[in-house]
């Protein structure tokens, strides 16, 4: 088991491990009881056992549908009715258990019902456990845009389980694993290198490459939260391949899953690093091998680029008509740029698509 701290607005305990059996000891060691648990259709059916282990502690269990097409104010407005009907109070702590959708619901939910509920995160998914489930982005999707409605809400904890990764479709997995090769390829060299030497273990979902994976995204996603918490400036950086991502991801209603859409987002904004001469061609080759030995897309088709763009265009980061992109200048780190014009995105897209 290891242990991450975020010293945050909040100050809270990231525990990552590989079972379930000290999650009780961890939630009375950080006085957290009366639980309204948040989760989607699959996850209650396939692990059952947690909900068990937490059910003389439970005042109500709500199980929404599964996928990013549930991501809507609908389904806050049943979560806000169903609390109501089981008597939430100020004292029940709000617990997801499931990967980013459950995750961020379930934080919007728990900052804005009563004024703000204490809330526990449970990730089931590589994505949400290497990403989303950490430092307090909540929110839903609003007019087919992408996490409109939000804000940022820390939680009280978040207790990490990778044995829930092995039990991941192929896709689901692998989906994970775009973001996990973001924070290598813009945040820390040395991990980008062990995911490419690493890669066959990985693949195979291996209990200590798992470990080490969620552990090294945790940290570095930790320490940048801790310097940049309200996503003023340097938490920016974690938007590589999300601004471009995005916008697919929308222009596909979403049947192009989150990470499918980040890995060609990445893919497109390193392409446009290069167009610029910010990477040189070993490196962006670099990216491209490693994103398709995990059966990644490193194109996109059937989409216009038109559309993208107008996604982007209404995108929840913007702070002007500008397109603000993350470009990689080598790997392990990035710049944050919003100086491209729109005719020379359109072009580079148009490039690169063929």
């Amino acid at each position: 088991m290891r242990e991450i701290k975020i010293k945050a607005s909040k100050e809270y305990d990231i525990v990552i491990t590989s079972g379930r059996q000290n999650l009780l000891f961890q939630l009375e060691n950080h006085k957290l009881k009366n639980f309204y648990v948040i989760t989607d259709e699959n996850v209650y059916e396939i692990h059952r056992a947690y909900f068990d282990l937490l059910r003389d502690k439970v005042l109500g269990i709500s199980i929404i549908r599964a996928g990013e097409d549930f991501k809507n104010y609908e389904t806050v407005s049943k979560l806000y009715e169903d609390m109501i009907k089981k008597d939430v109070n100020r004292k029940t702590t709000v617990m997801a258990i499931g990967g980013g959708v459950v995750g961020d619901l379930a934080g919007f939910i728990a900052s804005t019902f009563m004024r703000g509920l204490k809330l526990v995160q449970i990730p089931t998914t590589l994505i949400a456990q290497c990403d989303s489930s950490v430092g307090g982005k909540n929110g839903y999707n609003f007019n087919n845009i992408k996490n409109l409605i939000g804000n940022i809400y820390q939680p009280d904890l978040v207790y990490i389980d990778v044995n829930f990764l092995k039990t991941l479709s192929s896709r689901e997995y692998v989906n994970g694993m775009a973001e996990v090769i973001k924070y290598g390829f813009v945040c820390n060299k040395n991990f980008f290198n062990y995911l490419n030497e690493n890669k066959k273990g990985i693949m195979e979902r291996e209990a200590d490459k798992l470990l080490h994976i969620v552990y090294e995204c945790v940290k570095i996603k930790g320490k940048i939260v801790e310097e940049d918490e309200l996503d003023a400036d340097k938490r920016h950086i974690l938007n590589f391949g999300h601004t471009i991502g995005h916008g697919i991801e929308s222009a596909s209603h979403f049947n192009i899953l989150h990470g499918e859409a980040v890995s060609i987002g990445m893919a497109a904004e390193s392409f446009i690093a290069l167009k610029l001469g910010l990477i040189d061609i070993k490196d962006y080759e670099k990216l491209i091998s490693l994103l398709k030995f995990f059966n990644l897309p490193v194109k996109f088709s059937n989409l216009k680029i038109e559309e993208i763009l107008e996604y982007i265009k209404k995108d929840k980061k913007k702070i002007s008509k500008d397109i603000k992109l993350i470009l990689p200048d080598g790997i392990g780190h990035a710049i944050i740029t919003s100086e491209l014009k729109h005719s020379f995105i359109y072009e580079a897209l148009n490039e690169f698509t063929k």
